[in-house]
């Protein structure tokens, strides 16, 4: 069962899927991600070509709700849901864009690292903040910012707690683009159309691709890509004939 925390609609071939804790800044919980599991499990995927990912309110999310992990079990089943959660976003066989506006905090971040591209306002703020509070990451961190942003910008962030714009984010690759804040909406909707008005198919393989072949060399990605690119999709033929025409 779902409650409101958690916003999820389908139109036009766009799924947006939003965090809605606006009252907690989205803090995030672990009931918000079985939620979160809950939509994607209703989810018809042939339908989607694109997820937004995106928070209610003044912010995307402040990161993960101290009381919630305070009172959290010995078990490691709490962490085990989230960080599984996490691989599913950053698995979903359609490009994920995230759209940031306000506090994108420590859980918050890890959960945006999931996205494929993260659109920014330029007065957001992006921080990491385990170390303040005497905690180790679980949901990925570790791996996908060294991935996003570089080894040495990764531990800076890390080690030092500090906070950055959405412009800065956007300046070391952390975010792809930053736009002024009254322009989000509809720059990540832009955004969003551009992707939809492709192939759901390359979409899909390319993203694939990339993700089969995370941590090979050049030599080895080249050889993995020639033998399991799918190739021409069926719509290819009709497409060079219409540009032709």
């Amino acid at each position: 069962m779902t409650s409101d925390a958690i916003i999820c609609t389908v139109e036009d071939r766009l799924c947006r899927l939003t965090l809605n804790r606006p009252e907690k800044l989205n803090a995030l919980n672990v009931a918000m991600f079985e939620e979160i599991a809950a939509h994607l499990d209703r989810l018809d995927y042939s339908a989607i070509n694109c997820l937004i990912l995106s928070g209610a309110g003044r912010s995307f999310c402040a990161g993960h709700d101290l009381d919630d992990l305070a009172s959290g079990d010995e078990s490691g089943r709490a962490e085990r849901i989230e960080n599984r959660l996490v691989e599913r976003l950053a698995t979903l066989p359609f490009p994920v864009v995230a759209s940031i506006r306000g506090h994108c905090y420590t859980g918050g971040l890890e959960l945006v690292l999931a996205a494929d591209i993260i659109i920014a306002a330029e007065t957001a703020r992006f921080a990491d903040t385990h170390a303040k509070f005497d905690l180790v990451p679980i949901w990925g961190l570790t791996q996908r910012l060294p991935r996003r942003v570089g080894m040495a910008k990764a531990k800076e962030m890390m080690f030092a707690c500090r906070t950055y714009s959405g412009i800065e984010a956007a300046s070391m690759g952390l975010a792809n683009f930053a736009v002024p804040e009254a322009e989000l909406d509809a720059k990540v909707n832009e955004f969003c159309a551009d992707i939809i008005a492709n192939s759901p198919r390359s979409n899909k393989e390319i993203k694939k691709l990339l993700t089969d072949t995370d941590g090979l060399n050049l030599a080895a990605g080249n050889a993995w890509e020639l033998h399991h690119t799918p190739g021409h999709g069926p719509a290819f033929a009709a497409l060079i004939r219409a540009r032709r025409n």
